[in-house]
């Protein structure tokens, strides 16, 4: 008698990478020249970003730019910021070429100092760890179904995630940004801070279509001596991917990142500063998935012949959704001495870092408080508080390994001036971004029944009982009786292989 055996593929995947490297950052800047000369170096800020993270043959090449902010005071004893980009790059060797390789990358500061050379030139070192891990993908063919010769298969259904593809689009935005007739001119710019985040996004005719939002801070002091004034503007920004093969049924992992940004101050013709021009450099990205439920067989057997099978265990990625999170940070500080009046305040969280270990996700690192103020004599000083940061959120499924790109943004950062000089800082932080999971899976890839060992009953009865206990499975009784599964679920009336109680079982023999 002929049997039939039914294949399907299964996306399979592994870890081909998972390492990390050093990000040095070492620069010698020049102050443009619009800008007055260096008195005092106040407080420097490096940001990194990537432009690129792909795999080429058995190489991962890293491309991007570290935005530098450099504040200082000048001759003329105010606050002045000088802003400068950086492109970098890194190639690191793999030991084999992946298949359909997928980069997750993500940063963390180590250290960052700043010192003026003269008053024009300003040296730059630190460092960044960057953790990096690349995901293999292929395909295998796996037993799904068969009929003849009595053959039973137990199929485990699985969760796979299939990945669709991957693409990035860089894009700049430029936007004349007016302060409105109700704020003062500008005479300078104190700081300006941006976030972007997706709004929405749509698939159509195997295009990706996504929409965001550019959210602009802008701090600046008035041209007459006042109060530091702050300005936020929202500008929409969409963008248009190819996504070939994808489909309404995709799960999507999208997000923009800042690569660079840049505002100068606009004088109209009237001498007076009411409009920033902004600069602002973007990137998508977008990682496509399709998520299936599949059935592998993980054990078969005939009822009247002898078999062989062929085995495999691999790995299968899967999705998970535990992000995004927040959460809020309170720490208080001592203000020093010779801080007499704040003038700006904000968070820094390029010391923290997200990971995942033991099905848990972790955050950890230290949380920056940065103020720019004024001393007694109202020339500009800084002063920094950090924080010490650990946080846990289990996760719902476990994986063997995982793999992400998850980013740490503040959302809102306060304080207040309390009795006898104390500063009370309060942050919420959100944690957003891509988390994936590789777990096994292990499936037979083939079956050969030999028709010359047939199987010999030993007892000749039509039905035979059976005490069976909780917990058991259907599968293994009807594989010892080497009966048919279908057979004892329909002589008892079984809806669930595991059996919820003890019970007695008829075990009809079928051939």
């Amino acid at each position: 008698m002929e049997y039939k055996l039914k294949k399907d593929h299964i996306s399979v995947c592994e870890v081909a990478f998972d390492s990390f490297t050093e990000l040095p950052v070492e620069s010698d800047l020049l102050l443009p020249d619009y800008c007055p000369d260096i008195v005092k170096v106040l407080k420097c800020q490096a940001r990194p970003a990537f432009s690129k993270t792909e795999v080429s043959g058995d190489k991962c090449i890293l491309e991007g730019t570290t935005a530098i902010t450099v504040y200082y005071t000048g001759e003329d004893g105010r606050l002045h910021t000088s802003e400068h980009k950086v492109d970098f790059g890194k190639t690191l060797e793999l030991k084999t070429a992946p298949h359909n390789p997928m980069v997750f990358c993500s940063l963390k500061e180590d250290y960052l100092n700043c010192k003026a050379v003269n008053q024009r030139r300003i040296d730059v070192r630190g460092s960044f760890t960057v953790m990096v891990k690349i995901l293999s993908g292929t395909e295998e063919e796996m037993v799904s179904a068969a009929e003849g010769t009595g053959l039973q298969l137990s199929r485990r259904p699985t969760q796979s995630g299939e990945l669709v593809g991957c693409s990035s689009k860089r894009f700049t935005v430029r936007e004349d940004l007016e302060l409105g007739q109700e704020k003062p001119p500008m005479d300078y710019i104190i700081r300006h801070s941006e976030k972007v985040r997706t709004t929405d996004w749509k698939i159509t005719g195997g295009k990706i279509i996504v929409k965001g939002e550019l959210e602009v801070l802008l701090e600046y002091q008035p041209q007459e001596d006042g109060v530091r004034q702050t300005v936020r503007y929202q500008l929409p920004v969409s963008q248009m991917l190819e996504a070939d093969g994808a489909g309404e049924e995709c799960i999507s992992h999208i997000r923009f990142d800042l690569l660079w940004s840049a505002l100068h101050p606009q004088t109209d013709a009237d001498g007076l500063t009411r409009t920033a021009s902004g600069e602002f450099t973007l990137e998508l990205r977008c990682a496509l998935l399709r998520e299936k439920t599949i059935f592998p067989a993980v054990d078969a057997y005939s009822t009247q012949y002898e078999l062989q099978m062929s085995q495999k265990t691999s790995s299968v990625l899967l999705n998970l959704n535990a992000i995004p999170q927040t959460f809020d940070l309170e720490q208080s500080a001592q203000l020093p001495e010779y801080l007499k009046e704040p003038v700006d305040f904000w968070c820094e969280t390029g010391a923290l870092s997200a990971d995942v270990q033991e099905q848990t996700l972790l955050i950890g690192g230290k949380l920056r408080y940065c103020m720019l103020g004024a001393d007694a004599d109202g020339a500009p000083v800084y002063f920094e508080q950090t924080q010490d940061v650990t946080q846990e959120y289990p996760l719902e499924t476990k994986a063997d390994r995982y793999l992400h790109e998850l980013s740490v943004t503040p959302e809102d950062c306060r304080y207040e001036i309390q009795e006898k000089n104390t500063l009370r800082c309060r942050c919420r932080l959100r944690v957003d971004g891509m988390l994936l999971g590789v777990a096994p899976v292990s499936f037979i890839t083939g079956i050969k029944v030999d028709e010359t060992r047939e199987k010999k009953w030993e007892d000749q009865s039509a039905m035979t009982i059976y005490y069976a206990d909780a917990g058991e499975n259907v599968w293994s009784i009807a594989k010892r009786y080497n009966t048919s599964i279908s057979a004892v679920m329909e002589e008892n009336g079984l809806e669930d292989e595991v059996l919820p109680e003890k019970r007695i079982l008829l075990i009809p023999m079928v051939g």
